[in-house]
């Protein structure tokens, strides 16, 4: 049975549990499954796959080459074992190792509990020792009262792009929550036009900006930085062509999908490209890793005083490409899509802001890959 899908989240049936109900391993096994998906919607962190066998010692290392832990991101929180012989063990995690991709829970031998490499886990809020809440954007929901206006509302910034001669509509990242966008070019001598619409947009409001270089030099770009409470996942969308596969200039990157601040219905406005020719070109999602996402933007400082720094955009178009054998799967996070109408007034008065979050669906006509650093030539 598979864990974590909310799809099979649903009321049990008066039959499976009355006094004539068999009470048999399925019946056992879907309220299990639905204990776990309660548990995830209300102290889910992070989840995965151990990727080796424990140590047969009482180190209590569990390791996920896959995780991407950061030092110290896990402390204090419990871990659960979702397979194997320690089914639904809790520990409370000790030590988060970078380097190692692991975590520790001092004392455990987790060997000897029947624990394995492809065994599931997550990890969850500290719910044994309650000295810690679900987090949000690294805050505590217990101490989120304490720290909203340094943490839980910040501002981010997200950026699109065009390089054709003619204004094409985009969507701004942060929509209503957003400030006047900038602007600019990334060639010398290179114009940009930009303006508010140009075609046909949603029938819900949404903050677009249409942009080109009408002297066909060089590629334009926008950012907007917006008021944010999220960041669960880094999206890039690019436009390219149908057959060629050549990208067409049109990009977005934002911590927030598209839908964030614009409308927050993900069905709406499912891209950046709100009147894009499906005949012609094809969307292309990229959900880029948060060590992926640093080293891009670590590329955008340029030392040089007399030279500006890159836009993260420029970062993709130059030194990276789609990789097109990479079979990435579609988000299974919860995603912010907005905010609660009061969201300014409680930011101001430093009570709780709870985003609004929910499962995006993979649209048919997009696609999901990953982007790969382009080979590098030598003499070049």
């Amino acid at each position: 049975m598979t864990q974590f899908d909310l799809s099979n989240l649903r009321f049990l049936q008066t039959t499976e549990t009355d006094h004539k109900s068999p009470g048999d391993e399925d019946l056992m096994a879907q309220i299990r499954q639905l204990i776990e998906i309660l548990f995830w919607l209300l102290l889910g962190v992070e989840k995965g796959t151990l990727t080796s066998d424990p140590p047969d010692d009482s180190t209590g290392y569990l390791v996920d080459t896959a995780g991407g832990f950061a030092d110290d991101e896990h402390n204090g929180r419990t871990v659960v074992i979702l397979g194997g012989d320690d089914l639904m063990g809790f520990y409370v995690i000790d030590d988060t190792e970078a380097a190692n991709n692991r975590i520790e829970c001092a004392g455990e031998n987790f060997y000897a509990k029947g624990i394995r490499s492809g065994d599931a886990y997550m990890i969850l809020g500290d719910c044994i020792n309650a000295t810690e809440g679900h987090r949000h954007s690294n805050v505590d929901s217990l101490k989120i009262v304490a720290s909203i206006d340094q943490t839980a509302l910040k501002t981010t910034s997200g950026s699109v792009s065009s390089a054709g001669l003619n204004p094409v509509d985009k969507t701004l990242p942060g929509g209503e929550y957003g400030f006047y966008p900038q602007v600019k070019n990334n060639t010398a001598g290179g114009n940009v036009l930009a303006y508010v619409a140009n075609g046909l947009i949603n029938t819900s409001y949404t903050t677009n900006i249409a942009i080109c270089s009408p002297n066909e030099t060089g590629t334009a770009y926008a950012q907007q930085r917006y008021v944010q409470a999220s960041g669960e996942v880094f999206w890039i969308f690019i436009l390219r062509d149908k057959l060629t596969k050549i990208p067409t200039g049109d990009m977005f990157q934002c911590p927030d999908h598209p839908c964030f601040g614009n409308g927050g219905k993900p069905k709406l406005c499912p891209h950046p490209f709100p009147n894009y020719d499906p005949a012609k070109h094809e969307i292309v999602v990229i959900n880029p890793s948060k060590e992926e996402v640093m080293e891009m933007k670590k590329a955008t400082i340029v030392e040089a005083d007399d030279l500006p720094n890159r836009d993260l955009l420029e970062v993709i178009a130059e030194d990276y490409e789609i990789d097109e054998l990479s079979k990435p799967k579609w988000t299974d996070k919860l995603v912010t899509v907005g905010l609660p109408d009061n969201w300014n007034e409680a930011w101001l008065e430093q009570i709780p802001v709870r985003p609004v979050k929910m499962l995006i669906s993979e649209p048919d006509d997009i696609i999901v890959r990953s982007l790969k650093k382009k080979a590098v030539v030598e003499g070049l």
